[in-house]
């Protein structure tokens, strides 16, 4: 696994979010496939991502994404709307 920010937890724990992103919920032997991270250390994101909430579990023991990573996502779009909404008046003054 190449790491792209030079952080190497970091890039694991988002390769691990970016896997369950893409295929849903994942076993630990699925996540270990999709992002070629060794199997304890897959397993100890996982469970550290799951106990702030950015991933969970499903009925069927799967890890998933979390309920933060929505309120986040939630939190993020509002800002760029207000964002949007803000450069909107800009750009029409600019017209």
């Amino acid at each position: 696994m190449d790491s792209l920010s030079g952080v190497g937890v970091i890039d694991k724990s988002a390769a691990i979010l970016e896997a369950l992103a893409e295929r849903g919920p994942a076993t630990l032997a699925e996540l270990v496939e999709a992002t070629g991270i060794s199997r304890p250390t897959a397993h100890r994101l996982a469970v550290a991502l799951e106990s702030h909430g950015l991933v969970g579990r499903d009925e069927r023991g799967r890890f998933r994404l979390g309920v933060r990573l929505a309120a986040w996502g939630r939190v993020a779009v509002s800002l760029s709307a207000s964002m949007l909404e803000r450069s909107a008046a800009v750009l029409a003054d600019l017209a």
